[in-house]
């Protein structure tokens, strides 16, 4: 591929990254769950699309070693305008809601893994590797603002009717497929493609865990992406709870919770841009593990008290994620063999995401107060604090375990 082909690549990757961003559903999605499902049929919901996630993941990864970096991409954008259209037709269908899951599940699959890989092999090809991380780190603040700016709008026209935000998520997803389908396939070398079967292909990246910076990275990623999506859980009903409205009939929770993931959003946009700064000031290990106590303390709070200051500490929510992906990506994306990096870096994600569908499924067991079903009012809020605990303990049992291993990132250099 000529040097202004790969160059186009990379212009479009400055645009495909922000729009694959767009939350306009984000500040709502629990609340039209909930509109039409009991809280232990949206927990199911939600433990569908990570287990989705768990099955699409190394397929889905694979594909993007084996075929490409941009069908993969386009089928990711495919999969986003499917679901978003089951779910503004689902009705109360719990089988529809469950198909929209999955197809989300197919995008965000997709998506994981080969839009990193994508960006390196690009940069890669035009022997500007070194550029990544900064790249990365900026890119990831572009799209923290635009799910910022998305947040806002989908939350404000959840007050008026919350199928909007899904509309809306539609018509972002028509424009992300259109910049897709202008992507060209990067090059790489013979050995760069994977040639052997799915099992194999595993295997190869399984051995790789063998090495106790990647062993230690892959064990941090599987907490982080549990514990960042607590607080994402549980953000809806806590901030009704805060306003004293029912979760199950709203009347301004939409468009606080729109302008509260707006400034999660925005916040994470100056974490995400400080991130390679903080890990060359305190090392990988240190910058990882204070994020991750960060998130615990902030989980405990949550289930201790309800209180509008806690919506201070909450809009730092995001901010792990945003610091702990571009660092951690860094780290891995040179250490990993382009064949497999797309496969290796959906591993990541597949074991993240099984853990918190386990999370999910055990939560859902809780049940409401007393274990029977959850009623409107505090009994909400009851309900959510237990499993809020239940939470915080299995963080604190997690840092404790990261902490004590530390020594394993010696390879990264600087202090851990």
């Amino acid at each position: 591929m000529e040097p202004p082909a790969l160059e186009r690549n990379l212009a479009l990757y400055q645009w495909y990254l922000p729009l694959s961003r767009a939350y306009f559903w984000a500040p709502i999605f629990f609340l039209y769950f909930i509109a039409r499902f009991p809280i232990d049929r949206v927990l199911q919901l939600e433990s569908i699309y990570y287990l989705s996630v768990v099955l699409l993941e190394l397929p889905s990864g694979y594909l993007s070693d084996r075929v490409g970096r941009a069908v993969t991409l386009r089928l990711s954008a495919l999969g986003f305008l499917v679901s978003f259209i089951l779910f503004l037709s689902a009705g109360d269908s719990f089988a529809l809601f469950a198909a929209a899951q999955a197809a989300l599940a197919f995008g965000y699959a997709s998506r994981s893994g080969t839009d990193e890989s994508f960006h390196f092999d690009s940069l890669q090809a035009l022997g500007r590797e070194q550029e990544f991380a900064a790249r990365e780190a900026r890119l990831a603040r572009n799209g923290y603002l635009v799910a910022s700016a998305t947040a806002i709008v989908g939350g404000a026209a959840g007050v008026w009717d919350l199928r909007l935000s899904y509309l809306f998520s539609a018509l972002f997803a028509i424009v992300l497929l259109g910049v897709t389908l202008r992507m060209k396939e990067p090059p790489r070398e013979a050995s760069g493609w994977a040639d052997d079967g799915l099992r194999a292909q595993i295997g190869q990246c399984l051995r790789l865990l063998g090495r106790p910076t990647l062993a230690w990275l892959f064990a941090f990623v599987v907490l982080q992406i549990t514990l960042e999506h607590v607080p994402y859980e549980f953000a809806q009903p806590y901030v009704a709870a805060v306003l004293d409205e029912p979760v199950r009939n709203t009347r301004t929770t939409p468009l606080a919770t729109g302008l509260l993931t707006a400034s999660f959003a925005f916040v994470a946009a100056f974490a995400a841009a400080q991130s390679v700064r903080l890990r060359d000031r305190f090392g990988v290990g240190r910058t990882l593990l204070g994020m991750t106590a960060f998130q615990t303390l902030l989980i405990g709070v949550m289930a201790a008290v309800v209180h509008p200051l806690v919506l201070a500490l909450l809009l730092l929510r995001s901010s792990y994620s945003a610091v702990s992906n571009v660092i951690v990506h860094a780290a891995v994306t040179p250490r990993v063999p382009q064949a497999q990096r797309a496969t290796y870096l959906s591993i990541h994600s597949l074991a993240g995401r099984l853990g918190y569908a386990a999370v999910l499924f055990a939560l859902s067991g809780l049940g409401g107060v007393g274990g029977g079903p959850v009623s409107e009012g505090e009994s909400d809020f009851e309900s959510v604090a237990r499993m809020l605990q239940w939470c915080a303990g299995l963080a604190l049992a997690g840092w404790i375990t990261l902490f004590a291993t530390r020594r394993a990132l010696r390879e990264v250099g600087g202090p851990t």
